[in-house]
């Protein structure tokens, strides 16, 4: 894969996680891109094999941290399987 084939399903990545992350209105109202920063995290922690555990600290950590979110607000176990049902099923298509 070359450098800009990467770069194109990295941003199909992120568009896709986006609408994910969007989807669970943790905060209504807000615009798409309001969790952008979180998403560069999770799809970073993803590229470098993180498992479900490390997915689950980042989601808890950022969305207390840097949103003020109580951790009874979210369900962080339930979307990190989302997360990580998601991405095998990337991993998958890659493969093929």
């Amino acid at each position: 894969m070359n450098r800009e084939q990467i770069k194109k399903e990295y941003q199909e990545n992120f568009r896709e996680l986006r609408k994910t992350l969007n989807s669970w209105e943790l905060i209504p109202g807000a615009p798409k891109d309001e969790f952008d920063g979180l998403n560069h995290q999770i799809l970073s922690n993803l590229y470098n094999g993180a498992d479900l555990e490390k997915i689950t600290r980042v989601l808890e950590s950022e969305l207390s941290v840097t949103y003020g979110l109580y951790n009874d607000e979210f369900g962080a176990d339930e979307m990190t399987s989302e997360i990580i049902e998601w991405w095998n099923l990337k991993l998958a298509e890659r493969i093929q």
